[in-house]
């Protein structure tokens, strides 16, 4: 049953690769057809530009960077799915949902009636959830890469301050502070492709505004926006940085406190599921058994046994 499954997967995958390498030629043919197809793109809006290339730009922005990454992508959600779907059709043909359902319906009190459709529904939950699976990776390299870009920040603001006030320019500033830092890191990988755009001739400007949209975390923006508006209106960089940093503060500061007031509300849900189910046995357990006995009892009687 597997072997089918992988072998019919295989082919989409590569289905899918001969349609990107026919696409990607197609659009190279293009541009040698037409010498004003540049132009032409570059009139076309971001909206629609972000619009053809969401998931690959999703992908982008998560980390995942190397050319095949949609593929294996989209290649990944199919296999996952077909594997869902055979898991559905195995235990579906060997009845273990309808056993299950029948014995969740015989439950008194109704409750059993309420509980059968969730039983039935299992399989389709299980096939979503392994369907998923590559959206749930992308999703949290995502939020792993947002989240240390947000602690990486400020410390390199503070640095990028302390350099431009003792004198050194900001290209400067900027490389002896990536020559010291761990290149692993997302936010010295982008400030490297930053440097690496001002290597290959385009402008500072233009420069930050794609590693705006490269990184395209909150922060990050509004910390790049004053550095274009300082850049384009010759305001001493010095005092934007120092501006800049102080204001990283206090958004560090007000989102600790945040953090710190929802701390109670975060814990109520661990203390209801693990502290008061222990409770109400400890508590009511005794009596439970207690009652159960009584009505043990009495539906003994009236039978004589």
């Amino acid at each position: 049953m597997i072997v089918p499954i992988l072998v019919f997967a295989a082919a989409i995958g590569l289905v899918v690769w001969l349609w990107q390498l026919y696409v990607v030629r197609l659009k190279i043919n293009q541009r040698l057809a037409e010498p004003n197809s540049l132009e032409q793109e570059a009139s076309v809006s971001r909206e629609e530009l972000l619009e053809k290339g969401r998931v690959s730009i999703w992908l982008f922005r998560a980390g995942f960077r190397r050319p095949e990454a949609l593929v294996i992508y989209y290649v990944a959600t199919c296999v996952l799915g077909l594997l869902g779907l055979g898991l559905m059709f195995q235990l579906s043909r060997q009845g273990i949902f309808l056993v299950a359902s029948e014995m969740v319906s015989s439950i008194p009190g109704g409750v059993g009636n309420v509980l059968v459709p969730f039983v039935l529904g299992t399989p389709w939950f299980l096939f979503a959830v392994l369907m998923l699976i590559p959206t749930l990776i992308v999703r949290s390299a995502r939020r792993n890469r947002v989240k240390k870009i947000e602690q990486e920040l400020p410390l390199l603001l503070d640095l990028l301050t302390t350099l431009a006030q003792a004198g050194i320019g900001f290209d400067s500033a900027l490389d002896k502070i990536l020559s010291v830092q761990k290149q692993s890191q997302p936010l010295v990988q982008e400030l490297r492709l930053f440097q690496y755009d001002n290597l290959a001739g385009r402008s500072r400007v233009e420069s930050l505004r794609r590693l705006m949209r490269r990184v395209h975390v909150p922060m990050f923006s509004a910390f790049i926006s004053a550095i274009v508006q300082a850049e384009q209106t010759g305001t001493g960089m010095g005092a934007t940085l120092k501006t800049q940093s102080s204001e990283m503060r206090s958004r560090r500061r007000e989102k600790a406190s945040a953090a710190a007031l929802s701390v109670p509300t975060m814990l109520v849900l661990p203390m209801v599921l693990g502290f008061l189910p222990g409770i109400f046995i400890i508590l009511l357990g005794p009596m439970l058994f207690e009652v159960f006995g009584v009505l043990d009892q009495s539906f003994r009687g009236p039978l004589g046994q």
